[in-house]
């Protein structure tokens, strides 16, 4: 039913509304409990009788701003006639193009003519919609023609369920008043998509409760005017938008729209302290993070850490709950009531973030055992709680709000969850997380559940096929498609290229060894990195450990002070050094404390604790390590090679000084042998057992003096000659034989002259 039928049927209705409001001697005060109780309107459709005349006694009320406890709720009817008059003018004066002429059809409210077109006295040089000069006033008006093009786009899409707002009529309206409020009330925020959803509600409500002539009562004809329904509901919208609007702002203001809190107009403020310049942050976003991590996790820390855990993020959920005001997380007619309540006790939205946190404790059992996926699905389709038997979901949502914004307290958390069981039926226990999802890939095998022992296999009709069968019907099946679309024939031919190509193919593929794919750190600097991009995992897990290593030295030295300043001076016999130690405890925890504040980026360790402790410190040190340095230590040496035998590769031949002796030449020179040669007919240290000439050489090698080992030389090389010259034998026939002449040198053999 259309809002203009129903109000020509249903003045009654209306009349009443307008009795219990202003007529009635309720006081403001009960009337704002009503509305938070839900109590003031009982129907949960969206047609409701009234509901604008409350919208407009709570946001629009005439002087004193703030009226007393017992002040009796008149209607606002100054406050609505100033708005209206208003809104007439600034229409008249931005829908007016330069040359003075109006859009075809355009009617100003509160007059039945179109307006007159005024004839402009302007330089047509200038005023000129082909001129390009750059004070042409035809520039601004086609931004303007464009931005209501911008604003249409929005409004054919309000709220598509609902017919009301197919009408050409209701969307020429609000896009008017966008327009107005975008170019005139706040051009520093202009408009922004989603304050078509705000403006919708409140002009179906003014539109729903206006009247024509057919109301008897002058109050109620003035106050409900069907001439003034834009009027009415830009000035609804101006209000309510005075709270809503700094969640819309995009940029940071500029220095002209911030106040001047110098009484000069040229003079310079100058700061006394450091000037810490940070990256503008939007109140939006400032109000999300502090709803998640501030006042949601001072309220219900477990469902603070598992939204944390699973790395929501609170503007996912939080900018279009604050922006739209709820009214895509509720329906419609649910929403409309909790603004019934908002607007009575907080025009000016304070209570919108502690809303928000009341609406994540009461999904708390979807959020908790749930993934990021579960919990991203529970915050952007928010489920439904309908309360057949107890009060209305929407005015338990706002007095939680207000309980909690009152007292910020688990316990009061924990009440939420109570109340939430005893209105919406919501159980308090938490449930299990659900079972990970089976695997696609697995194995028939493995998934299966092995049956009990004893137990009957279940009868399944359906013939059971083996991995083997079901890939062989799965490959006919493909090669007699394939078959059918020429595939094959085409793949046949290929196949010979493929061939040819397949060294190249597989060289191309290969990766190279040296370069690899994923460094295992930041090739970069860190002070090079750009301020957006976010650290590598390396570097968080490094800080963290450096946080953890900080944390630990410093709660050493509080430890340290307060047990020092915990000891009673009148059983102690050095006063003054106890006393000395006790400042040095409070000087270590005012360290301690500069650096928490973020004041010091070093930690000085003599600072954190006194003289006497370093001491102690510094010799308990020592003691631990004075094993480690003693005489007692022992350190194992490497043991020293076996030496490398000397091995002569050459027959030995055993003879007797009686049956060999040197020549003469060599006798005469040589010393007299000893009496012990003759016991061995080898000796190394006897030269004329040796039947070679060159051993009678002399030499440190073998002469009797100790001298060199001959276990410690190096080894003979071999003979370069295949064959061995042996001596002759000695016989009874040739006793004493001449040796035979030799070709080779001395040292062909034995350079060193060992043996």
């Amino acid at each position: 039913m259309e809002p203009t039928t129903w109000t020509r049927a249903a003045s009654k209705s209306l009349k009443q509304a307008y009795s219990k409001l202003f007529t009635s001697g309720t006081s403001l005060s009960k009337t704002r409990d009503a509305a938070l109780a839900d109590r003031l309107f009982t129907s949960d459709t969206l047609e409701i009788p009234g509901r604008s005349l409350a919208w407009k006694l709570f946001l629009l009320p005439d002087e004193p701003l703030q009226p007393l406890q017992d002040a009796q709720a008149s209607p606002p009817l100054a406050s609505l006639k100033a708005a209206r008059k208003q809104y007439a003018k600034l229409l008249a004066e931005h829908m007016r193009a330069p040359d003075g002429s109006y859009e075809e059809g355009f009617v100003i409210p509160g007059s039945s003519l179109s307006p007159e077109r005024q004839v402009s006295t302007k330089n047509l040089d200038t005023n000129n919609p082909l001129s390009l000069s750059n004070e042409n006033p035809w520039k601004e008006w086609f931004a303007a023609v464009e931005l209501r093009k911008t604003i249409l786009q929005d409004v054919e899409r309000t709220f598509p369920e609902i017919p009301f707002f197919r009408e050409p009529e209701v969307q020429f309206q609000l896009t008017n008043i966008l327009f107005i409020y975008s170019t005139v009330s706040n051009p520093a925020i202009g408009y922004r998509q989603g304050m078509h959803e705000l403006l919708a509600p409140l002009y179906y409500a003014v539109d729903y409760d206006s009247t024509e002539d057919n109301v008897d009562d002058s109050a109620i004809q003035e106050f409900c005017s069907r001439t003034w329904v834009a009027a009415d509901a830009w000035a609804l919208f101006e209000a309510m938008m005075r709270g809503a609007s700094r969640w819309y702002e995009w940029q940071e203001p500029t220095a002209a729209s911030r106040p001047n809190t110098s009484p000069f107009t040229t003079h310079v403020n100058i700061p006394a302290g450091p000037v810490e310049i940070k990256p503008y942050i939007t109140p939006v976003v400032q109000d999300c993070n502090r709803i998640q991590s501030n006042l949601l996790r001072s309220t219900d820390p477990l469902l603070w850490k598992s939204m944390q855990a699973a790395g929501i993020e609170p503007q996912i959920y939080g900018i279009r709950w604050l922006r739209l005001l709820y009214t895509r997380e509720f329906d419609l007619p649910s929403a409309m009531k909790l603004w019934d309540g908002l607007f009575a006790c907080d025009p000016t939205f304070e209570l919108a973030p502690w809303i928000c946190v009341a609406m994540l404790i009461r999904i708390r059992n979807d959020l908790i055992p749930s993934d990021y996926s579960g919990q991203l699905t529970s915050l952007l389709r928010y489920p439904s709680h309908p309360t057949p038997d107890g009060p209305h979901h929407t005015s338990v949502l706002l007095q939680q709000a207000l309980a909690l914004q009152m007292s910020p307290t688990q316990s009061t958390g924990g009440a939420l969850v109570l109340e939430n069981r005893n209105f919406l039926n919501i159980a308090t226990e938490v449930p299990e997380p659900p079972p990970p999802p089976q695997r696609r890939g697995a194995r028939p095998g493995r998934d299966k559940t092995p049956t009990p022992a004893g137990a009957k296999p279940s009868s399944d009709p359906r013939p059971q096929t083996t991995p083997q069968m079901g890939l062989e019907v799965f490959a006919r099946g493909l090669l007699e498609r394939g078959e059918s679309l020429g595939i094959n024939k085409t793949l046949m031919s290929a196949v010979p290229e493929l061939r040819r190509n397949l060294s190249e193919l597989a060289a191309s593929f290969v990766r190279s060894p040296t370069a690899p794919s994923f460094p295992m750190e930041d090739e970069r600097i860190p002070d090079e990195r750009p301020p957006w991009e976010p650290k590598s995992r390396l570097e968080i897990e490094r800080e963290i450990a450096s946080l953890q290593s900080t944390h630990k030295r410093l709660g050493e030295s509080l430890g340290w002070a307060v047990d020092v300043l915990l000891r009673d001076e009148t059983e102690v016999k050095d006063l003054a050094r106890l006393q000395k130690s006790k400042r040095e405890a409070v000087e270590a925890i005012s360290y301690v404390r500069d650096v928490l504040t973020g004041n010091l980026t070093e930690i000085e360790e003599e600072r954190l604790f006194g003289e006497d402790e370093i001491a102690r410190r510094k010799q308990a040190a020592m003691d631990r390590l004075k094993p480690l340095t003693g005489s007692s230590l022992h350190i194992p040496q490497p043991a020293a090679p076996p030496p490398v035998p000397v091995v002569d590769p050459r027959p030995k031949v055993v003879a007797t000084a009686a049956s060999f002796s040197p020549p003469k030449s060599i006798t005469s020179s040589a010393s007299a042998p000893s009496p012990a040669s003759t016991k061995s007919a080898f000796s190394p240290t006897s030269p004329s057992a040796s039947l070679a000439p060159w051993h009678y050489t002399r030499s440190s090698f073998g002469s009797a003096t100790p001298g060199l080992p001959s276990a410690a030389l190096p080894r003979i090389p071999p003979p370069t000659s295949a064959a061995v010259r042996r001596p002759p034998e000695v016989t009874r026939e040739n006793p004493r034989p001449t040796p035979a002449p030799r070709a080779q040198s001395k040292t062909e053999h034995d350079p060193l002259g060992v043996l």
